[in-house]
């Protein structure tokens, strides 16, 4: 059995992989993202120097999120009886994380509460629906700012507008966990704790979580919700579990040693036995992807009705 994983670079994270990997499949290859070349003529190409990766069985995509889009052009290229934990519709699912909430609320899975504008009338209308205080942030860049009242947040929201900006606005999260899913179970779990008020995209200091039975059920579902047998999924505990967000690429390392669980090892062992059953039962495994789709098929007509 051989598995090819694409990432941007060998970081730690990576590197650790690999080892875990060396130890499960038969052949295993690290391709940078940006190294690799497409070819279009009388034989279709994907390659890596001299390496055909057309000719591996398994995708492990670890690509990072400024290639997103690109990670769902190259992977849907790929033949359809390749196995890949992460599908290509998950990087274009995650590559916005308005969207991404969005394609979660359609599919009955409960999310934060975020808002989107691209105009200043708009904004200042959602300013006014608001509960002070909020956080308001450029689509473009993670770190948001903290504002607490209405004519704090015109201003803010005229300067980006003048920038020309979209902006999203959200509700400050207090406590919020990571949940790190791979298919069919979570094997780790992290609670950030941080003196910032944005802690979504802070650093802050990730301490052991032990998540009950609905926090794993809902990233559980929340992974599968977006094709993807291996992700990290930020949960926000206040009150009812939601979902904060999706992260496909995501560090392994300070996690692995906060929780004493060797995540990169337990990813590559859900990696192996989902290709194991993918080779054994290739048509069981395309009932089930024809069965997805055709109950997104009936959710999406049922709402349209």
């Amino acid at each position: 059995m051989d598995l090819c994983i694409i990432g941007q670079e060998r970081n730690e994270s990576n590197l650790k992989l690999l080892e875990e990997a060396k130890k499960k499949f038969t052949s295993v290859f690290f391709v940078p993202v940006d190294g690799i070349g497409i070819g279009l003529s009388n034989d279709f190409s994907i390659s890596y120097r001299s390496t055909d990766i057309l000719k591996f069985g398994a995708i492990l995509p670890i690509i990072p999120k400024q290639y997103f889009s690109y990670a769902y052009q190259l992977l849907s290229l790929f033949h359809s009886n390749t196995f890949m934990p992460i599908k290509p519709i998950s990087f274009l699912l995650a590559d916005e994380r308005f969207f991404l909430l969005t394609v979660l609320r359609k599919r009955h899975i409960p999310t934060t509460n975020l808002y989107s504008a691209r105009s200043t009338k708009a904004a200042h209308r959602l300013i006014e629906e608001s509960k002070f205080p909020i956080i308001i942030r450029s689509l473009q860049k993670k770190p948001g700012i903290i504002v607490n009242n209405s004519a704090e947040a015109k201003n803010i929201i005229e300067t980006l507008n003048i920038l020309g900006q979209p902006v999203s606005i959200e509700e400050p999260i207090k406590n919020m966990i990571s949940v790190y899913v791979a298919e069919p179970d979570v094997i780790a779990a992290v609670k950030k704790k941080t003196k910032e008020k944005d802690i979504i995209f802070s650093k802050g200091i990730l301490k052991k979580h032990n998540p009950n039975i609905e926090e794993k059920h809902l990233a559980i579902e929340a992974a599968r919700a977006v094709d993807a047998h291996i992700a990290r999924v930020d949960i926000s505990t206040n009150g009812e579990p939601k979902v904060v967000d999706i992260n496909l690429n995501f560090d392994m390392i300070k996690p692995s040693e906060v929780t004493g669980i060797n995540i990169p090892e337990r990813i590559v062992n859900s990696v192996y036995e989902n290709y194991k059953n993918h080779k054994d039962n290739p048509m069981l495994f395309k009932f089930f992807d024809d069965a997805k789709s055709v109950m997104k098929d009936a959710l999406k007509a049922k709402q349209l009705l």
